[in-house]
């Protein structure tokens, strides 16, 4: 047998061991992962316009936000208390935005619109949290219940670039324009409460979760086409809310120490009844109520853990 067929055996040897059910759920382990993800994000504000107010004054609306993203996590079980934390950093490659004023109630006579890219930027996210294990033996394995409390932080960084005027019912000059290079950066974050859940039998484990956000949102643009408007910071938004986190996915073991992972994540935050404040180039400032805003993300991975 030469060297190179023998090494191969071993290898096969290792990976395909079979390894205890218990070495799923009481060690430790980091964990490292690639995907896709996308988001949606919109929101409207209130304000005055031709001398009266309107419920709904301005929308914009990302949609569609492609991104590709990397995520590193760490698991540490001491004795049955259970450390958790994630953090993700995506690159946006693709997107949509568009941009409509409206001089009635209820998004009517929409006098402005532009539909433009949204193609650049970026997103990512920060979690961590404590939890206590509880394991049951069920069907020829064993199951795991996991309560858990913590804090995230997640932030999208987004353009607007390439503009292309679709309605103008003031001046009527429709089609591309130039020099549109506006940001607005969101950001969501507070404690959370939920359970992840585990059922192992041999090399396989399936997993879940489900968290329960209290989030505080604030965010800041910077809309560069606008003289009336101070730069770099041209208005900032803030709003209380909530959201919800789901995730699911499953383990198979390829050795005592290494295993794959597949997983699906999606996030649903809400927050309304906030504050937008407008900074004028003058100096002066304005505040007008920020209705809501909706952001949603639906993203899946593949990975790699390393116990230990």
């Amino acid at each position: 047998m030469n060297k190179t067929r023998a090494f191969a055996l071993i290898a096969a040897s290792i990976i395909l061991s079979p390894v205890p059910a218990s070495a799923f759920s009481e060690t430790s382990e980091v964990s490292i992962s690639t995907g896709k993800r996308v988001d949606n994000l919109d929101w409207n504000i209130a304000g005055p316009t031709s001398g009266q107010f309107v419920n709904v004054r301005s929308e914009l609306t990302w949609s569609d936000i492609e991104s590709h993203e990397v995520r590193i996590g760490a698991r540490i079980f001491l004795n049955r208390y259970f450390l958790k934390g994630e953090a993700g950093y995506g690159f946006i490659t693709d997107g949509q935005n568009q941009d409509s004023d409206f001089m009635g109630n209820d998004r009517t006579d929409e006098f402005s619109r532009s539909n433009n890219s949204a193609d650049d930027g970026s997103v990512w996210d920060l979690s961590g949290g404590l939890g206590y294990l509880y394991q049951f033996p069920a069907l020829g394995g064993k199951f795991d219940l996991i309560p858990m409390a913590g804090l995230s932080y997640h932030k999208q960084n987004l353009t607007i670039t390439e503009g292309v005027q679709t309605i103008d019912t003031v001046s009527e000059q429709l089609g591309p324009f130039s020099g549109l290079n506006s940001t607005y950066e969101a950001g969501w974050g507070g404690p959370w409460a939920g359970v992840d859940l585990a059922y192992q039998r041999g090399n396989l484990k399936l997993f879940g979760g489900f968290d329960f956000h209290v989030v505080y949102y604030r965010a800041e643009a910077n809309w560069n086409l606008r003289t009336d408007f101070a730069h770099p910071v041209s208005f900032e938004h803030w709003a209380t809310g909530t959201g919800i986190v789901f995730s699911a996915g499953g383990e198979y073991n390829l050795s005592q120490r290494w295993s794959l992972t597949a997983s699906f994540k999606a996030s649903d935050f809400r927050a309304s009844d906030g504050t937008d404040r407008t900074y004028f180039s003058d100096g002066t400032a304005g505040d007008t109520p920020l209705n809501e805003v909706n952001w949603d993300s639906r993203s899946a991975f593949f990975g790699l853990n390393y116990r230990f």
